[in-house]
Order: C-alpha cells, then structure tokens, then sequence
C-alpha cells in the first residue's frame, strides 16, 4: 500500500465498506427480489383488473425507483465488479433487468399514439383482428384472444 493509499483508507473502508463486491452482490440480490415482488403486484393490480389512476401512480413511482436503483448498482459494478457469485448473477443480467424495466415504464406510462400501435400490430401480425388497448386488457383478464381473420 502507497503512503497516499495509507491516507485514504479510514474514507476508503468507510465509504465502500470491508468488501465492495460482496456488498453489491448483495444489493443487487435485494434489488431482484424487488423486482420479482413488484411483477408480483404489477400482474395483480395492472393485469388481472383494470388499473384505477392510483395504481398507474404508484406504478410509475415504483417503477422510477427500481430503474434509478438499478443504474445505480451498473454504475458500482462498472466501478467495482460482481463477484462470482452461487446464484450466477452478473452485470449482464443486471443491465438486461434494466432495460426491461425501462421497456414497462414505456409501455405504461409513455404508450405510443394508437394509430402507430394499429399500424405495428398491422406490420407484424397481418393475419389477427386487432382490437384496440382497453378491448385487449379486457380480452387478456378474461383468457379470451383474438381471432384469425378468414
């Protein structure tokens, strides 16, 4: 250890602890669990059931927070690493479990105009009847799906 590595490591051991990977594995394990407990509560409250103007508002918010948590635990993986670790999580995962969120904050709280919607679902699925988003929520809690066109 450097005279200047001597003077910097009480703020060093104070600011990252006694092992910084061992400690972002372990935030990033928390910050899954989050996850799986927010799609838990996401298909409950926005799937099964029409989503009142409250879920949509703590959706976004919860939404917000795992998207911020989850940059910040890129950010300290880019700086510090992920250990190898028993459940096989790395920075890959973390990065994808990101933009899978960002793609859910889109798809809720930033929908396209409904006729580029139509226009897509018209693109890539030529053959189905589309119907339109609230008719489709609709359809999906009750299992009913749409038809192929004759």
């Amino acid at each position: 250890m450097t005279a200047v590595e001597a003077q910097w490591s009480p703020v060093q051991h104070l600011i990252l602890g006694e092992d910084p990977q061992l400690r972002i594995y372990a935030e990033v394990s928390v910050w899954f669990k989050k996850i799986e407990l927010f799609r838990k509560g996401e298909d409950e409250r926005m799937f099964l059931q029409e989503p009142t103007p409250e879920d949509l508002a703590v959706h976004k918010t919860l939404l917000q927070r795992l998207l911020a948590d989850g940059d910040h635990l890129l950010s300290l993986i880019q700086q510090m690493g992920l250990p190898e670790n028993i459940e096989g999580i790395q920075s890959e995962d973390v990065a994808a479990a990101v933009e899978a969120l960002r793609d859910t904050y889109r798809g809720w709280h930033e929908p396209i105009p409904a006729e580029r919607r139509e226009q897509m679902l018209r693109e890539v699925f030529p053959d189905v009847v589309h119907p339109d988003y609230k008719e489709f929520r609709r359809m999906k809690r009750k299992q009913e799906w749409p038809k192929l066109r004759q």
